[in-house]
């Protein structure tokens, strides 16, 4: 019987933790979901230990090739140090990690809207002075409402990849998605200007 209430207890505090994702830096979390550099073809781990809070501990599977099986979760993100602020509450970050069942080869994190994030947000804007090596690649920023940025990258020890940041404004306030593909995923991202 008391190890039935241990069990529980411990359940139950697993689920609280759980449901506070801790805080973490953008430029972190890239760096986490981002493959290792080990000479060989990776793919991402879909248990990978991250500050997120997950909707479901179980992949999906969905009906778009470009996806294939995805896990969504929830994230406490702050952009070079800073924390924006949706209706006067923290913007919710959403997380999609997205690939074959083996694991993850791209992944996508999307704010809510804020009046504080602002159009045309670069890598710089996203990474500040962290180190990271990046070649803009395709740009579509002739309209403040909508466009994205799309670069290759290059982390110390990790896999080559592709960033597009895109934006999204409507009436003040700006939502900002990340796209992170893999070198072998890259042509799932969207780059076609609607400018």
């Amino acid at each position: 019987m008391l190890r039935l209430l241990l069990y529980t207890m411990f359940c139950l505090s697993s689920i609280d933790v759980a449901a506070q994702a801790a805080k973490t830096e953008m430029y972190d979390l890239v760096k986490k979901l981002l493959d290792d550099s080990t000479g060989y073809e990776n793919v991402g781990d879909w248990a990978v230990k991250i500050p997120v809070k997950w909707k479901s501990d179980e992949l999906k599977m969905s009906d778009d090739t470009a996806i294939n099986f995805y896990r969504l979760g929830i994230a406490d993100i702050t952009i070079r140090g800073k924390t924006y602020l949706t209706s006067g509450q923290k913007a919710v970050w959403n997380i999609m990690l997205k690939g074959p069942r083996m694991g993850y080869t791209s992944f996508s994190i999307l704010s809510s809207t804020s009046n504080e994030l602002h159009p045309k947000f670069t890598i710089d804007s996203l990474f500040g002075n962290k180190p990271f090596t990046s070649k803009l690649e395709k740009s579509c920023d002739g309209n403040s409402a909508a466009g994205f940025y799309f670069y290759s990258l290059k982390l110390a020890k990790k896999d080559p990849a592709y960033i597009k940041i895109s934006w999204l404004s409507v009436n003040g306030t700006t939502a900002i998605r990340v796209d992170c593909f893999e070198v072998r995923t890259r042509y799932a991202a969207k780059l076609d200007c609607a400018n």
